[in-house]
């Protein structure tokens, strides 16, 4: 399976909205029974950054677009284009996104997962994720105490 990381410039985890993400590291997962491996494939640069007349606006690096901006057919088709980049990926690790991200990925069949704020390693990042994919896989029925 292949899994992307948004990277900023210091190559360490972008905790921002994926769309803004200067770079994505690509990396192969490989389970069997006994083990599991990644390696780092390669890294990649989002669609826009080598667009530098593009700057993006504070609340999209924050994830805070408000509902004309999520229903605006330009921001939305801005989303796609990162179908270019990790269109061949199962997941996305991101920390925060919006809902044309989550929209324009899953319909390129890419699945976000959440990963903690904490988290700056990208190797930890692929850890957190493989224990909790892990995890939610085993657990049958997750009932409320309260």
């Amino acid at each position: 399976m292949k899994i992307a990381i948004p990277l900023d410039e210091e190559q360490t985890v972008y905790h921002h909205n994926p769309f803004t993400a200067p770079k994505f590291a690509i990396y192969n997962i490989d389970i069997d029974k006994q083990n599991v491996q990644f390696a780092l494939n390669n890294v990649v640069e989002s669609p826009w950054s080598s667009n530098s007349y593009k700057k993006f606006k504070e609340n999209t690096i924050k994830c805070a677009c408000n509902k004309k901006a999520q229903d605006d057919m330009n921001h939305i088709c801005e989303h796609y284009s990162l179908l270019e980049v990790i269109g061949d990926c199962s997941y996305l690790l991101a920390d925060h996104f919006c809902v044309n991200t989550t929209r324009a990925l899953s319909i390129g069949g890419v699945t976000i997962f959440k990963i903690p704020s904490i988290i700056n390693r990208t190797d930890l990042a692929i850890k957190n994720f493989l224990i909790g994919a892990s995890f939610a896989n085993r657990i049958q029925n997750i009932h409320n105490a309260s």
